[in-house]
């Protein structure tokens, strides 16, 4: 096990007491052992002192003027820069209530006076060990907390890959079975009207044929982001792969012809902004979920694929190509 105990020529301990005589004592003993010491007379520079540069261990007097060891301690632990530095009383008070109210205080031990040099010696040494193992434990604990949420973030990434599409960034198949099948037993739970969009991006093979895959994957990234300006962010939009996209209107109306102008105003808009080599052109099925009806995702899926290939005069919710 590494060495927790730092050497005492780089250990800072501030002494405070008003008496000169105590303060060279303690400063004599402590020294002898490679100790850096800093002395305070008084509550008032120990406070300064301390905030200026927060030593590693503070021998506090009880019995000053003006500002006692106790107000100081209050004040040391009422402030973030020196809370955790561990304070020790040392006093000529002996009685059972003064200390008390210095470990209710926050003082960490108390040595009485006259106090004996091997005492002070092991007494300092045991809450230099104590604060060292404490800071280390923190550290510990920041360093496992660092791997904790390094390890969920991979976990996320890993997560969002299995369930989303690289390319266009919407969820895959897999991640759209795995959330639609969620959403779609709260639909048949709660009997709330929704309905299912079956999309086929036109021409696709045919961009691919004549001006590469580099530009069909283009053509797909901008149907996907299309698709996502149109719906809600409630709504469940995943491309299926290929050409195919689906998406699942947990809540809507009964009049489903209200995606068709929406959709065809954001395709003419991308249409005539962009001087691409193509066109964005869609052929949609809609498929509707009645209350009470007992179907299944996939045969909502099967019912809006096979209304996409019907033809029909009437838009409603069977074929209709939009470009």
């Amino acid at each position: 096990m590494a060495n927790l105990f730092k050497s005492a020529s780089e250990t800072n301990i501030l002494i405070v007491d008003d008496t000169a005589d105590n303060l060279r004592l303690l400063a004599k003993i402590l020294e002898s052992q490679g100790y850096i010491i800093r002395k305070s007379l008084n509550g008032r520079m120990a406070l300064q002192a301390a905030h200026r540069h927060p030593p590693d261990l503070i021998l506090l007097d009880i019995n000053m003027p003006e500002m006692n060891g106790y107000e100081v301690c209050q004040q040391l632990k009422a402030s973030k820069i020196t809370d955790q530095i561990p304070i020790i009383f040392i006093s000529a008070l002996d009685q059972i209530n003064d200390k008390v109210q210095a470990f209710e205080l926050g003082g960490q031990d108390y040595i009485t006076k006259p106090f004996q040099e091997l005492e002070v010696l092991i007494r300092v040494r045991n809450q230099l060990l104590i604060k060292q193992q404490h800071q280390q434990l923190l550290e510990q604990n920041q360093r496992l907390e660092y791997e904790v949420e390094q390890r969920l973030k991979a976990e996320t990434e890993v997560r969002e890959l299995s369930l989303t599409d690289e390319l266009t960034g919407l969820y895959n198949r897999r991640g759209f079975f795995w959330l639609a099948n969620q959403q779609f037993k709260i639909v048949q739970r709660t009997e709330i009207f929704c309905c299912l969009l079956f999309v086929d991006l036109d021409g696709l093979k045919q961009i691919n044929d004549s001006l590469g895959h580099e530009i069909g994957d283009r053509m797909l990234i901008d149907t996907a982001q299309l698709l996502k300006q149109t719906f809600r962010d409630s709504d469940i939009v995943a491309r299926l792969g290929g050409d195919e996209f689906v998406i699942l209107v947990p809540i809507c109306s009964k009049n489903t012809d209200e995606f068709y102008p929406r959709l065809q105003t954001n395709i003419d808009r991308f249409n005539q902004e962009n001087n691409y080599p193509y066109k964005l052109s869609i052929s949609l099925g809609v498929a509707e979920c009645a209350l009470n009806e007992n179907i299944s995702l996939e045969k909502l899926i099967e019912e809006a694929d096979k209304l996409m290939y019907e033809h029909t005069a009437l838009p409603s919710v069977m074929r209709y190509t939009l470009n």
